[in-house]
């Protein structure tokens, strides 16, 4: 459960992210609403701009709550690019690089497992080949 302190931390973080609360009025369903591509699950809509920029801040201090007890279902936290809520330490330890580009080749069952029952020759084998074809040329 994350304590009110650490809350508080994240919703400073976030509303810091967000900006100004700039409502707009949505003619469909006749209201104030406000949400930010950022927070993409938490939006708020009211009868005033006011209230919307009241209440906005409540709705996202709850998401975070959420999100910092781990409650939020992948997809939305896939969308959800905003950094309040994040545990430090998340993501990628700071000094390390991505792996190298890979790429995804369907090879015959009979190719694998011979590269599985050669795989600490493979390498050797691949060079031996490569030699043998350019002397060749």
């Amino acid at each position: 459960m994350a304590t009110k302190k650490e809350i508080d931390k994240h919703l400073k973080l976030a509303l810091k992210e967000i900006g100004k609360i700039d409502p707009w009025f949505d003619e469909e369903f006749q209201d104030w609403t406000f949400s930010h591509p950022l927070y993409p699950a938490v939006e708020y809509g009211g009868k005033t701009k006011a209230e919307v920029i009241r209440n906005y801040p409540k709705h996202l201090r709850e998401f975070i709550l959420h999100r910092l007890d781990d409650r939020i279902e992948k997809r939305v936290e896939k969308q959800t690019k905003g950094r309040g809520g994040k545990r430090p330490g998340a993501g990628r330890p700071k000094g390390t690089r991505k792996a190298g580009a890979t790429k995804v080749v369907r090879l015959d069952t009979r190719i694998t497992d011979w590269l599985d029952w050669q795989q600490d020759n493979v390498f050797a084998i691949i060079a031996e080949t490569e030699a043998k074809r350019f002397k060749r040329h």
